[in-house]
């Protein structure tokens, strides 16, 4: 009978230890996910990745490398944020010099020194939103001319750029179409 109860215990214990080898803790699944994020490019890559090496199932694999891809792209966003908050000074300088810059262009100032796409398009953007009295001043001089149109003549004079003359022209010709 004690035989039997110490084979019946061992035998238990090895039920117990396969069933929990075939389980990973969060800590070996999160190496794996970094791992697999490292040698890949985006989350579809680190899931395809996981169910290769790791046999994780497709669902899983690409939930925790969205998931751990979502986190990294978060955290390197709040590092850039942060360090273009310590230029503030730096920016304000350069907003201000491409505000007088003789192109026009502030977009393409802004790009020049250094500034990504998007956040270059929003300051040039806002900058133009600031100043609408005075292009509502030009856009009325340049329609009251008949010399040409006004899109040309915001672009020669007030130095506008193509696109948005082109924009106020477009607009000027659908609302002479409407009347």
């Amino acid at each position: 009978m004690r035989g039997t109860r110490w084979t019946k215990g061992w035998l238990a214990a090895a039920v117990t230890l396969s069933a929990l080898a075939c389980f990973k803790s969060p800590a070996k699944k999160a190496a794996e996910v970094r791992e697999c994020s490292r040698i890949t490019m985006d989350a579809q890559g680190a899931a395809q990745c996981l169910v290769l090496q790791y046999r994780w199932k497709q669902p899983a694999a690409l939930a925790a490398a969205t998931a751990y891809q979502q986190q990294q792209d978060a955290l390197a966003q709040s590092r850039a944020d942060s360090s273009w908050r310590a230029d503030a000074a730096k920016h304000k300088r350069e907003i201000a010099d491409c505000a007088t810059d003789p192109s026009g262009d502030v977009e393409r100032c802004l790009v020049l020194y250094g500034w990504a796409d998007a956040r270059a398009a929003v300051t040039a953007d806002s900058l133009w939103h600031h100043e609408a009295p005075k292009r509502r001043q030009e856009i009325a001089t340049c329609t009251r001319q008949r010399k040409m149109q006004a899109g040309s003549c915001l672009q020669l004079y007030y130095k506008w750029s193509p696109t948005r003359a082109l924009a106020v022209d477009d607009s000027i010709r659908l609302a002479q179409t409407k009347r």
